[in-house]
């Protein structure tokens, strides 16, 4: 019994020296890659603090030529974005005009709202995408949705 302690504390200190080469000096492993947004597409979970409608769907997807789509939890949305470093916009956003329930047209009106003031973006060391205001406050929160984008 002894003999598969010692393994097992061997195995354990031989995991834990590997994940800190991984890890940078000082801390807490992060993402060195730059991130792109393209080809990617965005579950939102929050608008403004304020959550969203469990099961509403709503999306974000990124695609090349600066074109952006998704889905409000009503109604389907497409348009222009413009990337540059950090800084987004998004352009004017066409959408389908299907009348929902009440909290859905709310959940979209907050949504199309929190779009227009975002100015700033960045992909958290949680994964997760924040979308910011001009002050750095996050108007939007979103994961990500594990497929691949077409190019729109």
């Amino acid at each position: 019994m002894r003999k598969r302690t010692w393994g097992f504390v061997a195995l354990a200190g031989l995991a834990a020296l590997a994940i800190a080469q991984l890890a940078p000096p000082g801390g807490k492993a992060r993402m060195t890659a730059e991130f792109d947004l393209a080809g990617t597409g965005w579950w939102v979970e929050d608008i403004e603090g304020g959550g969203v409608i469990d099961a509403s769907h709503t999306t974000v997807h990124f695609f090349e030529q600066g074109r952006v789509a998704g889905d409000t939890g009503c109604n389907r949305y497409a348009g222009a974005v413009e990337i540059d470093g950090k800084s987004i916009s998004f352009g004017p956003l066409a959408g389908t005009r299907r009348a929902c329930a009440p909290a859905l047209m709310d959940q979209e009106t907050r949504f199309y709202q929190a779009l227009e003031r975002v100015a700033r973006w960045k992909v958290a060391d949680t994964g997760l995408l924040h979308l910011q205001d001009r002050h750095g406050n996050t108007v939007i929160r979103a994961w990500r949705v594990e497929e691949e984008m077409g190019s729109g």
